[in-house]
Formats: structure tokens, C-alpha cells, sequence
């Protein structure tokens, strides 16, 4: 059975990643958290890369990925990644027929929860 990956190819990943940051790039109030981000081109093709492994594709880069340690405290509350998640399903499902589609946005929302728990204080 082929991945997710390979039933989309990685132009359509790539695509729904640079979109995505497109209008990352532009909202109110996600953009200042991407502020830190310097070079959107070597950005997009490194989160496209992610997506491609996490979606069951053979790496082609030479990178390991750690989300927990690049996403802590970086201010990601439970409402900023409710608001990544509307950004985000829209693209995925533009350009992404179900089941796939469905596949892909649970794991982002898997990624978007445990963000959110890594950058909610401890009272």
C-alpha cells in the first residue's frame, strides 16, 4: 500500500506548505511568532520535507526534526493554534481529497495539541 506522500507527491505538499505560510506571513497574530524566520524559501522547502516524512515519504534531506524543542515558549496558545489549524485545513483540503486530507489535518491537529500543552504555564 502506498503512504500519503507518495499518493500526493511532493509537489502538492510542497504547495500546501508554501500557501499555508503565505498567510502565516500576514496574520495579525500569527505572523510575529514566525517573525524569527529569516529565509521563508529554506522555511517552506524544510516544513515541506517534514510533512513528506510525516505523511509516510522516504527523507530526502539530511535533517532530523525535533517540534518540541523548536516550538517551545514560543507563545502558542490554545486559541494561536486553533487559529494555525483554520489557516491550515482549508490549503490541505484545497488540494487534498479525503481520506487523505482527513489523515493529514489529524496529525497537524496532534502537532497543534501538543504545542499548545508545551507553551501553557504550569499554575
Amino acid at each position: 500500500m502506498s503512504s500519503i506522500a507518495q499518493r500526493l507527491g511532493r509537489e502538492v505538499i510542497d504547495t500546501v506548505s508554501r500557501q499555508f505560510y503565505a498567510q502565516i506571513r500576514v496574520h495579525p497574530r500569527l505572523a510575529p511568532i514566525f517573525a524569527v524566520v529569516h529565509d521563508w524559501p529554506q522555511h517552506e522547502a524544510h516544513i515541506g520535507h517534514f510533512w513528506w516524512t510525516l505523511l509516510g515519504g522516504d527523507a530526502y534531506l539530511d535533517t532530523q526534526y525535533n517540534v518540541a524543542r523548536k516550538h517551545l515558549d514560543i507563545g502558542a496558545t490554545p486559541a494561536l493554534v486553533d487559529e494555525w489549524l483554520a489557516l491550515f485545513e482549508p490549503i490541505v483540503r484545497r488540494h487534498v481529497a479525503s481520506p487523505d486530507a482527513d489523515e493529514w489535518l489529524r496529525k497537524a491537529r496532534m502537532i497543534g495539541q501538543s504545542i499548545a500543552l508545551m507553551n501553557t504555564p504550569l499554575d
